[in-house]
């Protein structure tokens, strides 16, 4: 193919993209990202890249095996929480102290407590 028929090919779909009104669609849509390229300043990009940074800083915290054990749970014992709670007094919160399971929660939330304690 000669150069004259790429150029011809070109113009042909040029003529195509203004009889059927998206030549303009297309010049508008270029002009707004333009603008949008305009709008980011090197700060915002600087701070999305801080972000992203410490995104990744936050999940190798949260990759081990007792991090991701702590999760599952968590997120497990949500979702089987169907009804709302109820109030707890003092005297429903010492018979939940009795269960085991409760008893096994506390635990790991004191663990987490003083080992938060440790670094604040």
């Amino acid at each position: 193919m000669r150069k004259t028929e790429y150029i011809e090919g070109a113009i042909d779909k040029l003529v195509w993209l203004e009889k059927s009104g998206n030549l303009d669609a297309i010049i508008g849509f270029v002009a707004f990202i333009k603008i949008i390229q305009d709008s980011i300043s090197d700060a915002v990009v600087d701070r999305n890249m801080e972000m992203l940074s410490n995104i990744g800083l936050i999940s190798t915290k949260f990759t081990s095996d007792r991090a991701l054990m702590l999760f599952n749970a968590l997120g497990d014992a949500i979702c089987r929480c169907e009804k709302e709670p109820e109030p707890v007094g003092l005297i429903g919160l010492m018979k939940a102290l009795r269960e085991p399971e409760v008893q096994k929660a506390l635990g790991m939330l004191l663990n987490i407590a003083k080992e938060l304690g440790k670094n604040i």
